[in-house]
């Protein structure tokens, strides 16, 4: 079986969609792990994927692989801040502020909400905590995440105040503070097979489940997310990403350009 043809037939049974793997590394790397595990080719490798649940989840690692940084898409943050959560404690003003982020990699995209809730609204609003919950299928990037240590390619975006305030150089890594990284809870799941976690007011799922996904697993999705919101809660996708055919019955655009949407409340006043 040649390659294109096993990644086809090997992205369906996971669950993804097969044209975003083809990129340089992607063939090397399943070569590689092919060879790893004692097989000779891709044929006996897709027997392996259907009947092993531990491969089926390491082949999903290396065709779902997210590479991320502090404050990715700067204008995101900025509409979360000037606007998403003010809005969200317009009318609350004594709670939480519960936030998701879906495959969160190495922790830049949650470790990047926490640094903006201490810089701009802790002093201001003592009385509220932040909760933040951060949740991968990969393990080795959940570890990473909480050791918190940063090539400087991940922090070209952190506010000149912000990383100086919140980072320190060590070996020309940039290490963050151990008050930012105990702020976030890190957890392994899978969004695409496992429950939801509820009671939300943001959730970001930027370049995971709607690049990757096929479009039945990105639809069950969606509407997983609105489960977990709030009435009214929000949800950040990335810039060139899209929601399922479904999403208008589920969220409506409120920043349309940074792809920030809100869950739908309808109104069944006469």
């Amino acid at each position: 079986m040649s390659f294109d043809p096993f990644l086809r037939e090997a992205s369906s049974l996971l669950g993804l969609q097969w044209r975003p793997f083809q990129r340089r590394g992607i063939r090397r790397k399943i070569e590689r792990r092919i060879a790893q595990i004692g097989l000779s080719d891709s044929e006996e490798y897709l027997l392996k994927i259907i009947e092993d649940p531990e491969e089926h989840s390491h082949l999903s690692k290396i065709l779902s692989v997210t590479i991320s940084r502090f404050f990715r898409d700067r204008e995101v943050f900025h509409n979360i801040e000037t606007s998403v959560i003010p809005a969200i404690f317009k009318d609350r003003k004594d709670s939480n502020l519960k936030a998701w982020s879906i495959g969160c990699a190495s922790g830049e995209e949650p470790y990047s909400l926490v640094l903006l809730w201490k810089d701009r609204f802790e002093k201001m609003w003592a009385q509220i905590q932040l909760s933040i919950l951060a949740t991968d299928i990969d393990e080795n990037l959940l570890e990473r995440a909480k050791d918190g240590r940063y090539k400087k390619s991940s922090v070209k975006e952190v506010p000149e105040g912000i990383l100086r305030n919140y980072f320190k150089i060590d070996n020309d890594l940039y290490i963050l503070d151990r008050t930012i990284r105990e702020s976030v809870d890190f957890r392994r799941h899978d969004i695409m097979h496992e429950e939801p976690f509820f009671g939300m007011d943001i959730i970001f799922c930027r370049n995971l489940a709607f690049t990757y996904f096929s479009k039945e697993c990105q639809t069950d999705v969606i509407k997983k997310i609105a489960t977990s919101l709030k009435d009214e809660g929000y949800l950040a996708i990335g810039k060139d990403e899209s929601l399922p055919l479904t999403y208008p019955i589920l969220f409506v655009p409120v920043f349309p350009r940074e792809r920030i949407y809100q869950k739908f409340k309808p109104n069944y006043a006469s």
